[in-house]
């Protein structure tokens, strides 16, 4: 078969990840209810990081993105039952955000948050700081 290539191959389009929220790796187990015709459904999984407007999880059956789910993050004190949009969804992982949160589950999720962040200074040293601010990490 032949194949006619007059064209310069096209470049890849250059992605710029930009969150608004830094995301803090943490695992917990998370659950997540889907609400299917046939009623509602529970799956269980992994949390792989989280910020106060999402998170990422390994969930087993992933929901299909645009999808609400309600996730149940099971904070040590405090277990946290929130609505979420599925913004992506993957044999790998699941993301989501998060419906706008009340002010306990905000107030938990920012206190796990300053803990994952004592432990992540100590994990990864000052000597990275540089890299982060510059965009390369």
């Amino acid at each position: 078969m032949y194949v006619d290539s007059q064209r310069a191959p096209e470049r890849a389009p250059v992605y710029n990840v930009r969150r608004r929220e830094p995301r803090y790796v943490c695992s917990l187990h998370v659950a997540m209810q889907r609400f299917l015709r046939l009623g509602p459904v529970i799956a269980h999984g992994v949390l792989l990081d989280i910020s106060m407007r999402g998170m990422s999880a390994l969930i087993c059956g992933a929901p299909l993105e645009g999808e609400t789910v309600a996730i149940e993050l099971p904070f040590p004190g405090c277990p946290i039952k929130t609505l979420a949009t599925v913004r992506h969804s993957g044999d790998a992982k699941t993301g989501f955000e998060f419906y706008p949160l009340t002010a306990i589950a905000q107030k938990v999720i920012k206190d796990w948050i300053q803990e994952l962040r004592k432990h992540e200074e100590k994990l990864f040293p000052y000597r990275f700081e540089g890299a982060v601010h510059r965009g390369g990490g």
